[in-house]
């Protein structure tokens, strides 16, 4: 299934939910990709690089899991392509401390489709979505998590399972995403964008989404969904109790899922 698509995404965030990540995941090895080595996530990323140096998979990972706002902003957010054999099954978002998901696109979305996400003072978030042409489905939507908060990290919902950022979520510890922060100096053009600098306020989130704790089952290749995030930082701490209603560019800012188009092994 190929599916190339849009989405914007906004965020409002305040005083929230509060935790703090103990993780710092290790730099994680890259398989073969069953799409291929022209599908591989370093082959993907220099594909969309304009200038400066490339990000380098291996080296330039964070081990970053958790997350928060850092000032009132906004951002479009772009996703850029879907071709896994996946895609109409998997979901992506957002989780806090307890465990709680909040859904911003599942497999009916299509090209060009947007989510706002509000993050409210008092805790609560409210996801509106909403699908363009040329699919134009699915109808708008809107959703509210009471006390949700304003730490997050990010999860991919698949055929096996919820993955998460955090590795301790994950079955047996295992990494799911790698992630990286940007420098300052690379440029980056999404398809259908204008070329931008890679700020080091923004980062990508990069998913495997089959697990990687049963042998041959992955070809650990992290393409699978692929996001730019910015005006978010990570967190390690309590937030200040102070911080009310901001915007949060999260969710996919100026932002890409390479979903590898793959003959993956059925668990």
């Amino acid at each position: 299934m190929n599916r190339f698509f849009t989405s914007t995404v906004l965020g409002m965030l305040a005083l929230g939910t509060v935790f703090s990540s103990s993780e710092a995941a290790s730099a994680v090895s890259f398989g073969n990709s069953f799409d291929g080595a022209d599908k591989s996530l370093q082959k993907l990323l220099d594909d969309l690089t304009v200038s400066g140096p490339k990000i380098d998979t291996v080296n330039d990972q964070t081990g970053l899991d958790l997350f928060t706002n850092t000032a009132s902003s906004g951002s479009l957010a772009t996703f850029m392509f879907e071709v896994a054999k996946f895609a109409s099954i998997n979901r992506f978002g957002i989780y806090n401390q307890s465990g709680v998901k909040a859904e911003l696109f599942a497999g009916i979305n299509d090209v060009s489709d947007g989510a706002t996400v509000n993050f409210l003072n008092n805790g609560d978030i409210t996801v509106s979505t909403i699908g363009y042409a040329p699919g134009n489905e699915p109808d708008p939507t809107i959703k509210k998590y009471t006390g949700f908060g304003n730490v997050f990290g990010f999860y991919i919902e698949t055929q096996a399972g919820t993955l998460y950022t955090e590795n301790s979520r994950n079955p047996e510890g295992f990494q799911q995403a790698v992630i990286y922060q940007g420098n300052n100096q690379t440029e980056l053009q999404i398809p259908g964008r204008q070329p931008g600098v890679f700020t080091d306020n923004e980062y990508i989130i990069a998913f495997e989404d089959l697990l990687r704790n049963i042998p041959g089952n992955s070809d650990s290749d992290f393409q699978d969904l692929v996001v730019l995030v910015e005006s978010i930082k990570p967190t390690t701490a309590v937030p200040e109790p102070g911080t009310v209603t901001s915007l949060l560019v999260f969710g996919l800012g100026s932002a890409w899922m390479l979903k590898g188009k793959r003959k993956k092994l059925e668990s």
